[in-house]
């Protein structure tokens, strides 16, 4: 399996030394805008699967570009960007995963009335082709993370 890891902070470095440990893992591709510290975590984790990418994830295209050929996304950046991303995955045909979700991605989310089951507002978007995306995966709230 092909992963891009989009983030390469707190929790982009983290999530990519545990996929490089996978032997289902082939390739993992950590992009930033910051090239420098792509390359710093790949250097920290040492593994010939970690390939350093600079791209903007402001940037549809060039997610896209950094994407090609991946079975799934990681989004580990702000959620400003999580609409580009995901849109992103849906171009290359790669499963989009992130560990955060926020509401403005659901149906219902204009009339504040998100409900319990909402769908992803890209849904069926990536119904039709095929692919799964997962939001929340691993969270946990920062009330609770924070409190603690």
């Amino acid at each position: 399996m092909k992963v891009l890891v989009v983030g390469a902070g707190g929790q982009g470095a983290p999530c990519a030394s545990i996929l490089a440990r996978d032997n289902n893992i082939k390739e993992i591709r950590i992009a930033d805008i910051d090239l420098n510290i792509c390359k710093k975590v790949a250097s920290k984790i040492g593994s010939h699967k970690i390939m350093p990418i600079k791209a903007d994830a402001s940037d549809v295209d060039e997610i896209v570009n950094a994407a090609k050929g991946v079975d799934v996304i990681i989004d580990l950046v702000t959620p400003v960007f999580f609409v580009n991303i995901m849109k992103a995955a849906l171009r290359v045909n790669a499963h989009y995963v992130n560990t955060a979700w926020e509401e403005y991605l659901y149906e219902g989310y204009e009339e504040h009335d998100v409900m319990l089951g909402a769908k992803l507002k890209m849904h069926d978007d990536f119904v039709e082709k095929g692919l799964t995306a997962i939001l929340g995966c691993g969270m946990t709230s920062g009330f609770a993370s924070n409190v603690l």
